[in-house]
């Protein structure tokens, strides 16, 4: 009989310390870990095997790995080459621009790399080099990734999904203006900053008794025709939304060209045959931020394009060629010698955007344990990841006035999954890495973020 209370007063007290890592949802499934780093004790433990979406939380994985094998240092590079003949101010040539995967150039993330730093260094090269006319053409030489991407149809045409190129332009991303008026009524464009022409948009966005963006871009790279549906608040003189950018090699190309114009640098419209004889070249060489300074954007403002890029370039690097898959194979490659990757991580992206991928909280946590315990970089890693209460990605979060400048992490998001990991400062001044996980969930999200912020903070409080 004894036995038998024991066993009830076992599985009534499981049930309750169980259910408090529940997030008011009875269909959701949810998974956490934590661990003492410096002790290497398992703190909580609740379905850590389950695997489940990460969302952004993938950008851990994507980010520590380039950071360990590219180094904090690394850098990519731009070249521009005016091929052909320099004579009296005149380039009897092309300039040639050779892309090097710069996620960077024209960002709105970095003073050295937005539109007028980039031109203005472009501009004072070519009066260097007394170059006052191009005969050719500007020309960009690039190669193609493959657009077989895991992304869904729905976001590649939206700015958060932009496609990754090997050369890029202001975050790949169009700002679109529209108006609406009386609600039911079809809304108008105004304005596309940068435009997009000769690709079109056409806007199918209804104007809706509501206060928020609800319009989505539909398109490929290939397609000529995109446009826009959903709604818009009514009313509205001028609302904006942001779309990927269809060809971002086009409008660095006619923006380039513009400004060279008005700075009284003519451009000609036809490639320009050069014999070797005549190819006197002039270099310049444009470097994009570090490593470090990039990682920082992708796991502060969970930024998708940097992330995949960033996983493309190691795909490049090691398998020379740009490839989803390969870019995969070189993460996992490097994971599986050092943590269980194998049967906690399947990973298809390096930003998380893709639904296909799944992780554990187990292994995300022997993750983050590895680099705090192994990483010469760790102190780089830890830079890049938002402060509780403060920056990034967990700005609106742990924001109990005990846990300042105590927790380091990244959020993850998407429809149905809520996510955080990262890193807090115990009360001894120890290292604990956590992971947090809630899937399928179907009550609104604050309320899940709101139950999974106040659960995370009363175990850091405690611990």
């Amino acid at each position: 009989m004894k036995f038998l209370v024991l066993i009830f007063y076992s599985l009534f007290f499981s049930i309750i310390l169980n259910a408090q890592y529940e997030v008011g949802d009875n269909g959701a499934s949810v998974s956490i870990q934590i661990n003492d780093i410096d002790s290497k004790n398992e703190i909580v433990s609740y379905n850590s095997s389950r695997r489940l979406i990460p969302a952004s939380l993938t950008k851990i994985i994507t980010t520590s790995a380039a950071l360990q094998l590219l180094g904090p240092d690394y850098t990519y590079k731009t070249k521009f080459t005016c091929k052909g003949n320099i004579i009296k101010g005149r380039l009897n040539g092309n300039l040639i621009i050779d892309a090097g995967g710069d996620p960077t150039l024209g960002s709105k993330y970095f003073d050295t790399t937005n539109p007028d730093s980039l031109f203005h260094h472009i501009l004072l090269w070519l009066h260097e080099n007394r170059i006052r006319e191009i005969s050719g053409k500007v020309i960009i030489r690039s190669s193609a990734i493959n657009y077989s991407s895991p992304r869904l149809w729905e976001d590649i045409g939206n700015y958060y999904g932009a496609y990754p190129h090997e050369f890029n332009w202001r975050d790949n991303t169009v700002n679109v203006t529209l108006s609406s008026s009386e609600t039911g009524s079809v809304c108008n464009i105004i304005s596309l900053e940068p435009s997009i022409e000769p690709y079109k948009l056409e806007c199918r966005v209804v104007s809706a008794n509501h206060n928020k963006d609800s319009a989505y871009v539909y398109g490929l790279p290939e397609m000529d025709e995109w446009w826009i549906e959903g709604s818009i608040p009514s009313n509205r003189s001028a609302f904006k939304i942001k779309a990927a950018m269809p060809d971002p090699q086009m409008t660095f190309i006619k923006e380039l060209t513009q400004y060279l114009e008005i700075n009284d640098i003519k451009i000609g419209k036809e490639t320009i045959t050069i014999h070797s004889s005549e190819d006197n070249r002039a270099t310049y060489i444009f470097e994009s931020p570090k490593l470090s300074e990039i990682i920082k954007v992708v796991n502060h403002k969970s930024n998708n394009l940097f992330a995949d890029m960033i996983l493309l370039t190691l795909a490049k690097e090691f398998c020379n060629q740009y490839s989803w898959d390969l870019g995969v194979q070189v993460v996992k490659d490097f994971w599986n010698d050092r943590i269980d990757f194998k049967n906690n991580f399947r990973i298809k992206d390096g930003s998380g955007l893709t639904p296909k991928n799944l992780i554990t909280t187990r292994g995300m946590v022997e993750l983050l344990s590895w680099m705090k315990d192994n990483s010469e970089y760790f102190d780089v890693f830890k830079a890049s990841l938002a402060i509780g209460g403060e920056s990034g990605t967990l700005k609106s979060v742990f924001k109990h006035n005990d846990l300042k400048n105590r927790v380091f992490g990244k959020s993850g998001s998407m429809e149905g999954v809520l996510g955080y990991c990262g890193y807090f400062i115990g009360k001894q001044g120890n290292y604990n890495a956590f992971c947090y996980i809630a899937n399928n969930y179907i009550i609104e999200t604050k309320l899940v973020r709101k139950q999974m912020d106040s659960t995370l903070t009363q175990l850091i409080l405690d611990h």
